[in-house]
């Protein structure tokens, strides 16, 4: 097992949904820093919103496995 997903299972638990690389470093970053449950707190309170600006958008039905979840939109990896 890679370093990134043991370190993803410590932290979320043995029997978490593993998600895509880039978003599992994301949420480890959170959960090191502190700012896990603020930022998840803050997507809670507006997920009705969220979720249909990505279906208006994307004419798809928000899922685990939306192609939204697939961008990896970190852009220090362009520099």
């Amino acid at each position: 097992m890679d370093e990134l997903k043991k370190k993803y299972l410590e932290l979320f638990g043995s029997d978490a949904t593993i998600p895509p690389q880039h978003i599992m470093k994301t949420l480890i970053k959170m959960k090191q820093d502190g700012t896990f449950d603020n930022k998840m707190k803050a997507v809670s309170d507006n997920y009705e919103m969220i979720k249909n600006k990505i279906e208006t958008e994307t004419g798809e039905k928000l899922t685990k496995d939306h192609s939204v979840f697939k961008i990896d939109f970190d852009k220090s990896k362009d520099k």
